[in-house]
């Protein structure tokens, strides 16, 4: 598994038991269930997020998260549907929720232990 994969299946396993913990209203499914074009964005994603130095905001990243769900045929829905590809959250980051705006946090903070500690062998 390359350093990139595995520092992927960190922040998106990780992100997935905050939302459990939390009681977030939406827990994604495990890596191993997401569909190969989710992956591949969110592997792309990792490598442009996790680099020593690299600077962004909840805000900008919301805003590509949403880009790349476009991108995949995915839309606003009020609820997340994989097979329809509604997501409650692709709104602008003005409009979230509190809940959902920490969740975009989370995940960069997330990121930014993968940055850290998680290194080539």
């Amino acid at each position: 598994m390359s350093l990139t994969e595995r520092r992927a299946v960190f922040v998106y396993e990780a992100a997935r038991l905050e939302a459990i913990a939390s009681k977030r209203p939406i827990v994604p499914e495990l890596w191993v269930q997401r569909d190969e074009s989710f992956r591949s964005q969110f592997l792309k994603c990792i490598e442009r997020i996790c680099v020593d130095g690299y600077a962004t905001t909840p805000q900008a990243e919301h805003d590509s998260w949403r880009r790349a769900y476009i991108d995949m045929g995915w839309r606003y829905g009020p609820i997340r549907d994989v097979v329809a590809k509604t997501h409650p959250d692709m709104v602008s980051y003005d409009e979230l929720l509190p809940v959902e705006r920490e969740k975009d946090a989370v995940f960069l903070a997330l990121c930014q232990v993968a940055t850290q500690y998680i290194r080539g062998i």
